[in-house]
């Protein structure tokens, strides 16, 4: 009973966090916190833009006369989730367990999403069958963290319930991106697609940023802040009707299909919104659209999931008449992932936005390329072995290192809890505490009464141990 009332409170809690929402990017944000830092960021961001053309028509070339490295020869990038949640919010997501599911069906999202493999293609009306276009990336959860050791792919920080997240949007929330800010730290960048997963708790309805490598030096963002944020629970795609994603603003749609991370992973290898964040003008009349021939002028974004009302296409909007020339033959792109509309809504990625992309990550002189040189790091490593997967999805010790508070969290479906031991590395014991409550996700130690140094926390269950080597600082 205590379980089950211990479940309503936190759902309670947890259910409280998120209202319907209207999909935001934070794409228009993070430009304006470049330009904040150097106004010269607005005419190199416009610059990059006006050279996406150049870059796709370049790499389409280059494909076309074999001069181009194949995609096959290249590995799947490795990618880290980051989760700084609190504990109602891990309650939320069902435990460790929970998380790993999520991870796991998101990498299975992006591989297709990003290979022209989405089952739901056959939504696609027949006037943009043409345009549906693989880019040739692959993705992997990294199995082996920056010291060696075998990871799941993710980790997971349990932060203070108040506020229950990180604020700072118009500067790229960096503080979750730093362990001395209470966040977690960068895998090396060089190596690993960082992917923090929070809670945005100061801009209704933003879904996810992307710091991308060109605003990163050089006046930009720190270079150990590259990579995507995402707010926690619009994470993988729904495997379960109970499963907690948030729901889109009037309809009964949730962002629950891994989107989200499509989206924003655009973003990271340098394409634009489709309506280029022109203000809403077309460009015969002052706006700029997002750079690419292929993408129809756009007069603004695009919400929810309308019924199409063109033969073939989509609907149209107020960029589809340049005088008395149609510009959009099969409606506004409003099935493209980079665009607004809901998950169920987005469809493809054309020709030029991949051929962008793929110049970034499969050229040897792109600027993600190093990315796919680590796929050892897809392989789980031999100081943990195989036979540790299970075990490693099920139990987080964090944070780690910790200046005291160490929290414990695990799959609620391991076995009973029965002892907590922590000892020194001489193997002196120096906290123990037998477990009476059942139920429980998170337990909580405090060490900062002890000296720095190394110590060995050890979970007793009624099937055996599980031991984690923790660093007091």
């Amino acid at each position: 009973m205590k379980h089950i009332i211990y479940s309503i409170v936190i759902w309670s809690l947890v259910s409280c966090t998120q209202a319907f929402a209207q999909r935001q990017c934070g794409f228009e944000m993070t430009k304006a916190a470049l330009i904040a830092k150097d106004p010269a960021w607005a005419t190199k961001l416009q610059n990059q833009k006006a050279s996406l053309q150049g870059i796709a028509d370049n790499y389409k070339k280059n494909q076309a006369a074999g001069s181009s490295r194949k995609t096959t020869a290249v590995a799947p990038i490795p990618v880290i989730f980051h989760y700084l949640v609190t504990e109602a919010q891990l309650f939320q997501l069902g435990g460790v367990s929970g998380v790993q599911r999520r991870v796991d069906s998101q990498i299975a999202v992006i591989n297709r999403d990003f290979n022209r493999q989405n089952p739901d293609s056959v939504l696609i009306p027949s006037g943009w069958k043409p345009l549906y276009a693989s880019a040739g990336i692959h993705f992997g959860l990294a199995h082996t963290d920056p010291s060696g050791h075998g990871t799941p792919g993710f980790e997971v920080k349990i932060i203070p319930n108040t506020p229950g997240g990180f604020s700072g949007a118009s500067s790229n929330y960096s503080n979750s991106k730093h362990a001395s800010l209470g966040g977690i730290d960068a895998w090396d960048v060089n190596k690993y697609l960082n992917i923090w997963c929070t809670n945005f708790v100061d801009f209704g309805g933003l879904l996810g940023l992307t710091t991308f490598k060109s605003g990163t030096g050089l006046g930009g963002f720190p270079l150990d802040e590259e990579g995507i944020v995402l707010n926690y629970a619009v994470v993988g795609k729904r495997t379960a009707p109970t499963d907690y994603y948030i729901p889109t603003t009037y309809h009964s749609d949730y962002y629950d299909q891994g989107r989200t991370l499509t989206h924003e992973l655009g973003h990271f290898f340098e394409i634009w919104h489709t309506w280029g964040d022109d203000g809403g003008f077309c460009p015969w009349n002052g706006g700029s659209d997002d750079g690419l021939a292929d993408t129809p002028p756009e007069g603004d974004s695009k919400y929810f999931a309308y019924p199409y009302t063109i033969a073939g296409g989509t609907y149209r909007d107020s960029c589809h008449l340049n005088g008395s020339v149609e510009q959009q033959p099969y409606g506004a792109p409003t099935l493209d992932f980079m665009n607004y509309t809901d998950d169920v809504a987005m469809q493809l990625f054309t020709p030029d936005q991949v051929a962008v992309m793929a110049s970034m990550v499969l050229v040897p002189t792109g600027e993600n390329y190093s990315l796919t040189q680590h796929s050892e790091l897809l392989n789980w490593s031999p100081i943990t072995g195989v036979s540790n997967v299970t075990e490693l999805s099920n139990l987080s010790i964090s944070p780690n290192p910790t200046t005291g508070i160490v929290y414990i969290t695990f799959n609620e479906n391991t076995d009973a809890l029965q002892e907590i031991t922590v000892t020194d590395i001489i193997g002196k014991t120096i906290y123990k505490s037998r477990i009476t409550e059942t139920g429980k996700l998170v337990y909580s130690i405090d060490l900062s009464a002890f000296i720095k140094g190394i110590y060995l926390v050890t979970c007793n269950f009624a099937s055996g141990k599980i031991t984690r080597k923790i660093s007091l600082q």
